[in-house]
């Protein structure tokens, strides 16, 4: 054996030792939630606390990682470790080794700092870098099959499952498609996807309200739309957009006209539920009052369908899909500017890169995540695309104009005609895979 692999096995052997001590730190921490002190070398006010080393360099969400230096001390409550601005939970300190876990999403490259009581430094040679891992997973239904059932999430059977909203629970409530019409509601914790009954009517994109508690989904044609209370036990309820009365249309309130719906949005300023009509009207509403209103006319040409979201970060923005049109527009509730903002209108095809100069094939329903960046549907690309907020398109999960069923890695994984997309709290993303009558997961870490 070389000299060189001896000392390379010594050093894994300490840093293997090290992680055996801090952990036994850890056992004994739990033990005792009173005491946050453990044995080792104090903290001294007198002296710097200095920065040596960290393994591993790299890693995910909750990778140990182990800090070497001076002068950390062996209170808890005095160790401060972040990971950019991202405070990291430090599970123990000897006063020359800290134990310390990867916060989620800190940014790509990070750097790693230490504070202690007034002290504070910072790694200033050398970055943590941070890897996101990202898989798919199908969560329920299964391909081939033709009709829906409910059950259990191994149980549940799909027939072309369409678009879908979360609400803050983590609920996820799904439009089903094909004759006869279903509402559904699936719940991963409690192992259940459950009918909810309406009366055959097809409903489209459904949204929580500003509160992410109610759910509401539009009726295809006319003023109606559903509504999903938790405290109603999630009991259907068919109710009505109301039309301004004389008054207060004579006071600058516009009426509106209503033939086909596809997707609602609520907006998180203002409370209003926002839909746009095939005949090119932009019309909101109050949840509660059910008083409706127009707000734009004409966005983009009438006869073509629409799906939108707010960006939950620049209220006054929302984001409008059109899948006939092969694009994504801006509409400004502040403004009432209605702007291109991504694709080449009236052209399908695949291609990433900057917003203006790509491509969609039939773009269906669209959502933000937690960078502020659009993630699309990408229907006839069988893909899931993402916008981000420097104005590059890419392709992150399927192939593009690749239709199939694979779960697993983003390069592995392929869709079939996907036309729902949402994400809840944890940022994992929901997929309605409309050809494979799956509902699918991108599981992040």
């Amino acid at each position: 054996m070389t000299d060189k692999t001896v000392n390379y096995l010594k050093g894994k052997v300490a840093i293997f030792a090290v992680g055996m001590a801090l952990t036994v730190m850890c056992f004994h921490s739990c033990e005792d939630n009173s005491n946050n002190n453990f044995d080792g070398t104090p903290y001294d006010p007198s002296k710097p606390v200095t920065l040596e080393s960290f393994e591993p360099d790299s890693g995910g969400m909750a990778t140990k990682v182990f800090i070497n230096g001076k002068n950390f001390g062996t209170d808890l409550t005095q160790i401060k470790v972040y990971f950019n601005d991202l405070r990291a939970p430090v599970v123990g300190s000897d006063g020359e080794h800290i134990y310390a876990i990867t916060p989620r999403q800190p940014g790509r490259e990070c750097t790693i700092s230490v504070v202690v009581n007034n002290d504070s430094v910072s790694f200033t040679n050398k970055t943590y870098l941070y890897r996101t891992l990202t898989t798919v997973t199908t969560i329920a239904g299964k391909k081939g099959t033709t009709e829906f059932k409910p059950g259990t999430l191994a149980e549940a059977t799909f027939d072309h499952p369409s678009t879908l909203c979360v609400d803050r629970e983590g609920n996820i409530f799904l439009s089903h498609w094909r004759v006869p019409y279903t509402f559904v509601l699936i719940n991963q914790e409690n192992d259940l996807v459950q009918e909810l009954p309406v009366n055959n009517e097809p409903l489209g994109a459904p949204t929580p309200d500003s509160d992410g508690k109610v759910i509401s989904a539009p009726t295809d044609g006319g003023d109606g739309y559903f509504s999903f209370d938790p405290d109603a036990q999630w009991a259907p309820k068919r109710r009505l957009i109301l039309h301004p009365n004389e008054e207060l249309i004579a006071g600058g309130m516009l009426d509106f006209s209503i033939n086909y719906k596809h997707g609602m949005s609520a907006c998180l300023a203002n409370g209003y539920i926002y839909t746009r009509s095939y005949n090119g009207q932009l019309v909101r509403f109050n949840p509660i009052t059910r008083s409706g209103e127009r707000v734009g006319t004409l966005l983009l040409e009438p006869s073509t369908d629409a799906f939108m979201t707010f960006d939950p970060y620049k209220h006054e923005i929302l984001y409008i899909s059109y899948p006939s049109r092969h694009c994504i527009y801006t509409f400004n509730i502040n403004t009432g500017e209605h702007t291109l903002f991504a694709g080449t209108r009236g052209t399908a095809g695949w291609k990433d890169g900057e917003r203006l100069q790509s491509e969609f094939n039939n773009p269906v329903q669209v959502t933000v995540d937690q960078d502020g960046s659009v993630i699309v549907a990408d229907m006839n690309n069988h893909c899931i695309r993402k916008i981000s907020p420097d104005g590059m398109v890419s392709t992150v999960i399927g192939k593009g104009t690749v239709a199939g069923y694979v779960d697993g890695n983003p390069e592995d994984a392929l869709f079939n005609h996907p036309k729902g997309v949402a994400i809840d709290k944890d940022f994992n993303i929901y997929v309605a895979d409309y050809d494979n009558n799956v509902v699918r997961k991108l599981a992040i870490e």
